[in-house]
């Protein structure tokens, strides 16, 4: 494993990944999810979760009903990933990271 979306998305129960960099958002769901076409409100999500500061290496798990959104977040740079409640935890928790560091990492070349 490298770290990256694909190895992200392998992983039995994700749904779909966000990445928001201050106005840009790419939201990569299902066309059907209930979270596909929420840009205004993940972007005040993104805004809120942020805040003043930046927020280096940080990570946010919200737990819903049937879904667990677990954010990253590196400088302004947030990965959410949308996944169900039986997705296993600790390797998209590791998962995450990995592909954060690269998405940074490549940015920085």
């Amino acid at each position: 494993m490298n770290g990256s979306i694909k190895d992200l998305l392998k992983i039995p129960g994700v749904h779909g990944y966000v990445i928001a960099k201050g106005k840009n958002i790419q939201i990569k769901l299902p066309s059907r999810h209930r979270f596909a076409a929420s840009k205004d409100r993940i972007r005040l999500l993104y805004e809120e979760a942020m805040g003043d500061s930046r927020r280096p290496g940080n990570m946010v798990e919200i737990y819903t009903e049937d879904m667990v959104l677990t954010m990253y977040f590196s400088g302004d740079v947030m990965l959410m990933v949308i996944s169900s409640r039986r997705t296993n935890l600790a390797l998209l928790r590791m998962t995450g990271k990995l592909v954060l560091a690269n998405m940074i990492k490549e940015k920085g070349k």
